[in-house]
């Protein structure tokens, strides 16, 4: 038995293996799991055929650009963008979720690094 991944009781040794995940382990998630991960796409995707079949097909297209488009729009790369844009294009701009309550702070707050730096860093300019 290999002593250096084992202690004296014979269980993994934590600090050379690491902390084993239990999720990791499950075969199949929970049957809601896959759908609130998706969430977001499927409702787009819903969006879109509707207004594919009620609009034609010039309507959704030019969603997609747009939607895509306003996926690129952010701030200076030590300001994090709020999507105001894509919220609103979505229509969940006036929803309250749980990401509008228990947010990560560090989300909305400037990070200290000089800003032309960062700029050069974005653009990979060294």
């Amino acid at each position: 038995m290999d002593t250096s991944t084992t202690n004296i009781s014979g269980l993994p040794n934590k600090i050379v293996t690491g902390l084993t995940s239990v999720k990791s382990n499950l075969s199949q998630g929970h049957i809601l799991e896959n759908r609130e991960t998706n969430y977001v796409n499927n409702r787009d995707n819903f969006n879109l055929n509707m207004a594919r079949s009620v609009l034609g097909i010039q309507a959704p297209l030019k969603l997609k650009t747009e939607i895509e488009l306003a996926k690129k729009i952010g701030r200076l790369p030590c300001l994090h963008s709020s999507k105001l844009m894509l919220d609103v294009l979505r229509g969940t701009n006036e929803d309250i979720s749980f990401d509008d309550i228990l947010n990560n702070q560090r989300e909305f707050c400037e990070a200290q690094v000089d800003p032309h730096l960062a700029m050069d860093k974005r653009d990979q300019l060294f």
